[in-house]
């Protein structure tokens, strides 16, 4: 299940000594911080060391953490300054082997920038969905944000609802959920 706390309540949480909230702040930008590593030119060893120390430093700063609601935006800032330095020490040694350097970097992959925004994005639906809530927010997180997507079957006895109104339901619920995220300027 996603963990449907706010950043800020994840971080008090972790200030008042839940291990378990820790754990979800990690899950939440796990993803992000060692994609970006690896797009700044890491190999993936270099993103696994750069990760850990991201990851230190957060836990080191949350208390002097200020804007909690754009953590994301702080880590990646903070994993892009860590990616360079590890990138300065690379090139300050002259052993490093040239075929090396052109597989750090897989072309196929985003930008850190945008791979940046559709993380934000993804947290202004998370948000909008806690706002949603009831039967709505139920529907979607079990049509959408299930590891293994279940039948409308399924979903409708979970729910206890009649299964040939999920699909009804579901673009209700949607409509909702876009006026909701127009208003916190979700574009």
């Amino acid at each position: 299940m996603v963990d449907q706390r706010t950043d800020a309540q994840l971080v008090d949480a972790c200030l008042a000594g839940d291990e378990e909230a820790w754990t979800q702040l990690v899950a939440r930008y796990q993803r992000l911080v060692y994609s970006v590593a690896l797009r700044c030119g890491l190999t993936p060893a270099e993103a696994d060391d750069v990760f850990q120390t991201v990851f230190t430093i957060l836990i080191d700063k949350l208390e002097t953490c200020r804007d909690r609601e754009r953590l994301g935006a702080w880590l990646t800032t903070i994993t892009r300054r860590e990616a360079w330095r590890v990138t300065r020490v690379r090139v300050a040694q002259p052993d490093a082997d040239a075929s090396d350097l052109l597989e750090m970097r897989p072309a196929h992959e985003l930008p850190p920038d945008v791979l940046f925004q559709r993380m934000e994005d993804q947290n202004l639906v998370r948000q909008g969905l806690e706002r949603l809530g009831g039967r709505c927010q139920e529907l979607l997180q079990r049509l959408f944000y299930t590891p293994e997507p279940a039948s409308y079957a399924a979903i409708a006895e979970e729910l206890k609802m009649p299964e040939g109104s999920i699909g009804p339901t579901r673009a209700r619920c949607l409509e909702r959920l876009r006026g909701i995220l127009a208003s916190m300027g979700f574009r």
